[in-house]
């Protein structure tokens, strides 16, 4: 049997090690970069504790800033990337520019992603944590959901940047991609609705009020 030598589509199909290992550092790079501007940022001011869970009341606090950033750019990214999905499943031969938005969304929405993890990391779990301030287990619910929309959306960022899968083929790239968003989807949804429990009445956490003499008033949260 005469072996023969690879075609340009089978070199295309195999990127080489160096390549893919540069991309990944390209990755990382931009991860790192990202996160720490995100650690460099100042905790914003925080509103009226309304004794709703932190994921709520971060999206009520600092209007409309943290709405905007923490609710409405993820979201219209994800659903940006929902949609243009859908066309291209159904049509291929869809216009370049919804390929071009698909793309561009996927490419950002996974780093822009990594920055808000890193900063909510810092400035709501670790002191939350430590604190003990968690209001019961629908709030950790609300707000791990929420960080772990990183992990679809990084993974786009990863496929977009051909960093992971530059040799599979177009049919298994487009599968993955749509795993990812629709398993995004299902995890801010899950935030979603976690995060608009009431605390008190499903988890059974009581707001508590610091006197000024150190003592604690239950019941009250300010």
């Amino acid at each position: 049997m005469v072996a023969t030598a690879p075609t340009t589509a089978d070199r295309t199909a195999q990127p080489s090690a160096p390549a893919s290992t540069a991309r990944l550092a390209a990755v990382a790079g931009v991860c790192l970069a990202v996160a720490v501007l995100a650690l460099l940022l100042p905790a914003w001011p925080a509103g009226d504790d309304m004794g709703s869970t932190h994921y709520m009341g971060l999206l009520a606090d600092n209007q409309p800033w943290n709405l905007l950033l923490f609710m409405a750019v993820p979201v219209v990214l994800a659903e940006t990337i929902a949609v243009t999905e859908l066309a291209i499943l159904f049509r291929r031969d869809v216009p370049r520019v919804v390929a071009d938005l698909n793309r561009y969304a996927g490419l950002v929405a996974g780093f822009y992603l990594v920055g808000v993890v890193v900063y909510l990391t810092k400035h709501a779990v670790v002191p939350l944590t430590t604190s003990g301030g968690w209001r019961g287990w629908v709030d950790v619910v609300a707000v791990g959901f929420y960080l772990l929309g990183v992990v679809p959306l990084l993974g786009m960022s990863l496929l977009e940047t051909r960093a992971v899968g530059a040799g599979w083929d177009d049919q298994h790239r487009l599968k993955v991609h749509a795993t990812l968003v629709g398993l995004f989807l299902v995890v801010a949804h899950v935030a979603m609705i976690a995060g608009m429990l009431d605390p008190g009445v499903v988890a059974g956490w009581e707001p508590t009020h610091v006197m000024d003499d150190g003592s604690s008033m239950v019941g009250m949260t300010h």
